[in-house]
């Protein structure tokens, strides 16, 4: 998992002393060479050969002239991204670089064939459009005197929690708000999207004004939901006449999010609910769950199209603004009406990072770990330690850049995943913890 709450993904003692374009027949493992799916390891432990694809994540593309390393041994990858080094047997430590792109290290891989998806060094701006349209009724429902309504029209996300099409800023300040004071006012909005298949789901509030002008003593009651479907978006292709219609009571449903036990050093906690649509993502519901109000009325499954169940997002942190810990937790095809978060996983802690290394304590029950090096929007280096230890020195075939850096040590849990034999598009679903420390290194 990628994700700017943490990035939710797993991006995951060496010989020898030539390399070549496809592995000799000599004893030991060999594999012919495989690009797996997403990126991941396979077919087997390393014994005489490593495999190695570098290939573009977005794009799903091989990367020419990489610059790659196995172990000791050095080279660049092919036409097909492709770069075999011969004469290695067990875990190796794998880095690939090129340019455009964040670097990526892998300590303690262990698979006769690798497959390194290197995503982009800065994300670009993601295509969208601006969807225009009103809540069909939303003049029916009433509310008390000194009351209005709000509605917050949102778009469905791309089911990873990281993808920058998930967090695109509306054009126009508020203009996917609407605010009814008097009973007939409408709701008219414009919503910029990301493009695809999506889905549009507003979440209507009861507002109570509190007889002031300061918003500030406000409160909110969620009054009902109403939801657009089957929308395709092109990038620039604006579209009007994108109605919403509200969601009947009789096709809601009251869910409650069991929170367990987040890490006690992590004090603020609370919850997201999404639904699970198929080919038009998640619909994440605007409305923030806690332990003190851990329930919330809902869309029923059945009442939208394609919906395979709900999704509980569950988030603690320590209220730090820079160098903050924090813990997630993903749940996935949840049928309800109880929504447990499970175990969650402790950010790994005693971090010490410096620009040519450094160690930190794992957490318990950590699947691997990983280090996430940036400078501002822009990402450097990322390392996946897949063998348990708690040290790493960065590569020097990577160089940082001067000025300070964000560095982010991050414990990932994934249920049943296997560090020697993954395929980063089957097992995504297995990906469901992540705890992380951030830190300056300056």
């Amino acid at each position: 998992m990628r994700t700017r709450i943490l990035v939710f993904t797993l991006v995951l003692a060496a010989c020898g002393n030539d390399s070549e374009t496809k592995p000799d027949a000599a004893s030991g493992n060999h594999p012919d060479p495989r690009v797996i799916s997403g990126g991941g390891i396979g077919d087997g432990p390393i014994d005489g050969v490593v495999n190695l694809y570098v290939i573009d994540d977005a794009a799903r593309t091989p990367i020419a002239n990489a610059e790659v390393r196995v172990g000791a041994i050095s080279g660049t990858t092919d036409a097909d991204g492709l770069f075999v080094a011969d004469g290695v047997t067990g875990p190796q430590d794998v880095v690939a670089k090129a340019p455009g792109h964040r670097a990526e290290l892998w300590l303690g891989a262990n698979g006769a064939n690798m497959t390194m998806n290197l995503v982009a060094d800065n994300v670009a701006t993601p295509a969208s459009a601006n969807l225009s349209g009103s809540i069909t009724g939303f003049t029916g429902l009433t509310v008390a005197a000194g009351h209005a309504k709000l509605a917050l029209v949102t778009y469905s996300n791309t089911d990873d929690l990281g993808d920058p099409a998930n967090e695109i800023a509306q054009t126009t300040e508020n203009q996917n708000l609407c605010f009814g004071v008097q009973a007939a006012d409408p709701c008219n909005f414009t919503v910029t999207t990301r493009t695809g298949k999506v889905a549009l789901v507003a979440a209507i509030f009861d507002r109570d004004l509190k007889g002031t002008a300061d918003p500030a003593d406000d409160t909110s009651v969620l009054l009902a939901w109403a939801v657009r479907q089957g929308l395709d978006v092109t990038g620039g292709a604006n579209q009007t006449g994108v109605d919403l219609t509200i969601v009947s009571a009789s096709n809601t449903q009251s869910v409650s999010a069991e929170l367990g036990s987040p890490p006690s050093s992590l004090t603020t906690v609370g919850a997201i609910v999404g639904i699970e649509l198929g080919d038009e993502g998640i619909a994440q519901l605007p409305a923030f769950l806690t332990p003190s109000a851990p329930s919330l009325m809902v869309p029923k499954l059945a009442g939208l199209t394609g919906a395979t169940g709900y999704r509980l997002t569950a988030i603690a942190n320590d209220g730090s603004t820079t160098n903050g810990a924090q813990s997630v937790v993903l749940r996935r095809g949840l049928s309800g009406p109880t929504l447990a978060a499970g175990d969650w996983l402790a950010p790994p802690t005693a971090v010490a990072l410096t620009r040519t290394g450094g160690s930190w304590t794992n957490a318990a029950n950590a699947t691997a770990h990983g280090v996430e090096l940036a400078q501002g929007g822009t990402r450097l280096l990322n390392v996946t330690v897949l063998d348990g230890r708690t040290t790493v020195t960065m590569p020097d075939l990577v160089t940082l850049p001067s000025g300070s850096l964000t560095a982010t040590v991050n414990a990932i849990g994934a249920d049943n995943f296997d560090v020697t034999n993954f395929s980063l598009d089957a097992d995504r679903d297995k990906l469901n913890r992540v705890g992380g420390q951030s830190t300056t290194i300056n």
